[in-house]
Formats: structure tokens, sequence, C-alpha cells
């Protein structure tokens, strides 16, 4: 859990600084690892940032450490080398997701060599191999939104439908949702739907689209009709209403305010959920953040979102 300061103290508690009709609510996920206290500010997780980049092409060297920065985007981020040194190294162009260049750096011309590279949006270590990279070298880095858009089809058969409107619902949970087709009937068919804790939920039928307290989605037949035991997957690696402890570093998204805390949160050894504050007025003095983060870093973004930080208070809430 990263250690956290608040901005002073101040008791009676008085987090709420003006009305209580001004307080709108909603339902949160407190990320796992962190034990929290009333008045925390939290950033909402968006993204979800591989370790590592994949390499296609010439070169045997690594792309490691990767990691988000404030103003990371969801897409596919290329490293891809532009220049050949006559040995090892390279000059390497970085874009984003939207094909804008936000970087080039050149790479010592040395035997296994390394250059970290830093910005708001991506940050990794290009380590060079045994392989020299060469003008087909690019490494590929995918940030995801953590709940994919479509399912992916493991066919018994030639079944080719299609599942696509993935989308998280309030409990929905991290790992896999197995889509399993349990009566084939032509042009159709019904699937059984697990969640990644092997619970069973309401079965799913062909054209029919599906909505759970967990996940909604909708499978398409295809040319070829579905046969028992074709499955769909739909692994899931963050949750949409998951809520961090707001780091004014975080490169999954939760460098920026999204809701305060309404009450103590232990979720040292699980995810909890909790309830959020979305907009009100809200004591300063009583406001938390993560270590090296005070209000000053977010005031602005918070009062764009309704979260009025106010230096008096209203005693008796």
């Amino acid at each position: 859990m990263a250690e956290v300061i608040s901005q002073g103290s101040f008791i009676p508690d008085n987090l709420i600084g003006g009305s209580n009709e001004l307080l709108v609510t909603e339902e949160i996920l407190v990320a796992a690892g962190q034990n929290l206290v009333r008045g925390s500010v939290m950033g909402r997780v968006k993204v979800s940032v591989p370790t590592t980049g994949t390499l296609a092409g010439t070169g045997d060297g690594t792309c490691t450490a990767v990691s988000g920065g404030a103003k990371t985007k969801q897409g596919a981020y290329l490293v891809t080398c532009v220049v050949v040194p006559v040995t090892h190294g390279g000059t390497f162009r970085v874009t984003n997701p939207d094909g804008q260049d936000i970087g080039y750096f050149t790479m010592p011309n040395t035997a296994g060599a390394t250059y970290v590279f830093k910005s708001p949006e991506i940050n990794f270590t290009l380590t060079d191999g045994a392989t020299n990279f060469d003008l087909t070298s690019i490494f590929t880095v995918t940030v995801t939104e953590g709940v994919p858009n479509t399912g992916s089809l493991t066919p018994i058969g030639t079944a080719n439908g299609t599942m696509t409107g993935v989308e998280g619902r309030r409990h929905l949970k991290v790992g896999t949702y197995t889509v399993t087709c349990i009566t084939a009937v032509a042009n159709g068919g019904i699937f059984s739907v697990v969640d990644p804790d092997s619970l069973a939920l309401p079965n799913a039928t062909v054209g029919t689209a599906y909505e759970s307290d967990q996940i909604a989605f909708l499978i398409n037949d295809g040319g070829n009709d579905f046969v028992v035991g074709d499955v769909f997957t739909v692994a899931v690696t963050i949750n949409p209403r998951q809520v961090k402890l707001l780091d004014k570093t975080a490169g999954d998204g939760s460098s920026e305010p999204y809701c305060v805390l309404s009450e103590d949160v232990d979720a040292t050894s699980a995810a909890e959920y909790s309830i959020g504050y979305l907009q009100g007025q809200f004591n300063e003095r009583s406001l938390v953040f993560a270590s090296g983060t005070d209000l000053e870093d977010v005031r602005d973004q918070m009062i764009a979102k309704n979260m009025y930080p106010v230096a008096s208070v209203a005693r008796g809430n």
C-alpha cells in the first residue's frame, strides 16, 4: 500500500464542508492492497498496461519495466527502429495509439546497452540483445481498458459466430468469464455462463442480448452453426468501478480525482465495495492523498468535477 499523507487534522471529523444536499454518491470498488480512511480522494483505474513490449522483426532485445504515465491512452504504442547503427543499439521512434510522435531516442552503441524512456504517456526500458535490431524491429505495447469489447471463440468444429458488445456491470469480477454452448440448434443455441470464481450465472441465448449484474454481451450466429462445447472467453483485467488512492504519478488513470471515500475501508487482502462521494463540498483539511501528492496538485480537477475543497466546514455532520 502506498504511504499516505493528509492535509492536516480536524476534530471532530467534519469531512463534509457544506450542505449534505449537495452530495452525490456511487458504489465503488476499492482495489486490493489498500487500507484507507474516510476522506481519501480516489482515482478510477481506467487502463491496464502490460509490463513488457512484444517484439516483431529482427533482434532479440527486450522492452521491459513498462508503465503508464498521467496521460496514458488505450490502444497500441509502437517503439520502431528508424536508424540502424553498425553494431548494437539503434535510434527508435515512439508513437502513441493516435499515431502521434511522443519521442525519439538513440541507444548507446555498445553490446547489452539499455535506454530508459520516460514520457507522460508511456515509460519503459529498452535493452540491446545478441542479435542486432534493424528497420524491421518494432515493439508493441498494447494498453487495454480492462474489459474487451468482444469475446474470444474456441470452437470444437467450424462455428464462426461472434460475441460482441461486451460490457461490465455493477458486480463485474476480474478474471476470465467462460461462455460454453450447452444446447446446439440450427442458427442458434444456448450457452452457460460461468464467472471467474466458477459460479454459474444465467444462461445466454444466441441472438438475444445477455444481461446480468456482472456482465453483458450479445452472441451472434455465424454462417456455421455452434456445436456443444464451443467456448467464448472474456478476460477481464480491471474492474471499471475500481478505484485507488489518488497518486499524481499513477499511470493507470488513477492520477485524476474520481470521488471522495465516505467511510474507512480495509481492502488489504481483497477488493472491497464501498461508497464514494462524486460531488459535494469537502473540508480540505480532512482530504487524504498518496504520499507525494497534495490538494494543490488536483484542486482544479476536483472543482471541474464538482468536488469542492473548502477551508471552513459546518459542524454536526
